[in-house]
């Protein structure tokens, strides 16, 4: 069971029967807050797990099949990061029944905040970003609730895995580094 954690503007949306208490998540990311978002003319739903604060963005509309769409749309997520398929299997099923319920995190809604102007900054760069090119750069972001960790590796933790982004990008950049002394680059 896991709590579908809605601002106002989207429970309004939603049209749906709000939860006054619900129990406690037994999934591992915890519960999910969400909120409506706008770039451009184009609603979307922005939606960030509470223990990881890793965030899924979905076109808003239709809003009577975004719950399904929000649980269909989370897999693609999870193998992105090279979480097994048994424990997004788990992980699924221990979300289940989705409840919708106000939000209560101002923590996690900064966090949808700043996702939403890190979007605003891509989109308006001019480049051209897909919903999953935006999911994947966020699950990058480093974030001050994980201890300034990737959010990607957070969420990998959570279900028992190395961590992959930040070790990958801090070798990276090693190597990186040590082109620079050799060719006597100044950095």
């Amino acid at each position: 069971m896991t709590a579908f954690r809605c601002t106002a503007k989207l429970r309004k949306l939603l049209k749906a029967t709000v939860e006054p208490a619900p129990l406690k998540a037994r999934s591992r990311l915890g519960d999910w807050s969400a909120n409506v978002v706008r770039h451009g003319r184009k609603p979307f739903v922005l939606a960030v797990a509470e223990h990881s604060r890793l965030a899924l963005l979905l076109p808003a509309a239709p809003y009577k099949t975004l719950i399904d769409r929000f649980t269909e749309s989370l897999p693609y997520l999870l193998r992105y990061l090279l979480v097994p398929e048994p424990l997004i299997d788990a992980e699924l099923k221990a979300m289940q029944p989705l409840q919708i319920a106000k939000t209560n995190s101002r923590s996690v809604l900064a966090s949808i905040n700043q996702y939403d102007f890190m979007i605003s900054c891509y989109l308006g760069n001019g480049e051209s970003w897909t919903t999953v090119d935006l999911m994947k750069r966020m699950a990058e972001e480093i974030s001050k609730p994980n201890d300034y960790e990737p959010v990607g590796d957070v969420a990998r933790k959570l279900f028992g895995l190395e961590p992959i982004i930040g070790p990958a990008l801090r070798a990276e950049f090693s190597q990186v580094e040590a082109e620079h002394e050799r060719s006597g680059r100044v950095h």
